[in-house]
């Protein structure tokens, strides 16, 4: 395992988010948990948010809904998915660990998420401020997606060399 990447990968993703996201910017961090239906014995408590809140008195704030597993698998109707959300800002969060622990999705490092059953969960940050949702999809990278493209061409301008591509929809 190469730690000096995971220092460049953790130092680009603070970069966006810094870019993306200013400490007053109200956003929703959502996380998507994948879990089976009927075995909960396997599953630990969510440690998405606790480790990560400044004041636990947010945690009453997470909301929690249930879905349908979203992913085309075989026997997916005995999976569903639980995603947990939370209205609040960058400051009420220890952002620089919960990026890490985002990243660190496949490698046995900390920060780490917890609670997960079947796979690890995904996390977003959806500043609806300006209307943007950042997603690290692991320490290969990270999806950035903004209503009216230029609220983030200046991300891409500067930072052009860490882009592959980008798509307008």
């Amino acid at each position: 395992m190469n730690l000096k990447r995971f220092r460049f990968v953790y130092e680009q993703i603070s970069t966006i988010f810094n870019q993306l996201f200013e400490q007053n910017d109200d956003i929703f961090l959502v996380t998507n948990m994948y879990k089976h239906k009927t075995n909960d014995k396997f599953i630990k408590k969510l440690k998405v948010y606790q480790p990560f809140l400044k004041c636990k008195n947010y945690l009453n704030q997470i909301q929690v809904k249930t879905y349908s597993y979203p992913f085309e698998i075989d026997e997916a109707e005995e999976y569903e998915m639980q995603q947990f959300s939370l209205l609040c800002k960058p400051r009420d969060l220890h952002v620089a660990e919960l990026l890490k622990a985002a990243s660190n999705e496949d490698f046995p490092l900390k920060p780490r998420f917890g609670g997960y059953s079947i796979d690890y969960p995904d996390v977003f940050f959806v500043n609806i401020t300006k209307d943007i949702i950042f997603f690290i999809y692991d320490d290969r990278g990270c999806e950035v997606i903004a209503l009216d493209f230029k609220r983030i061409r200046p991300l891409n301008e500067k930072y052009h060399n860490w882009v592959e591509e980008y798509k307008y929809i």
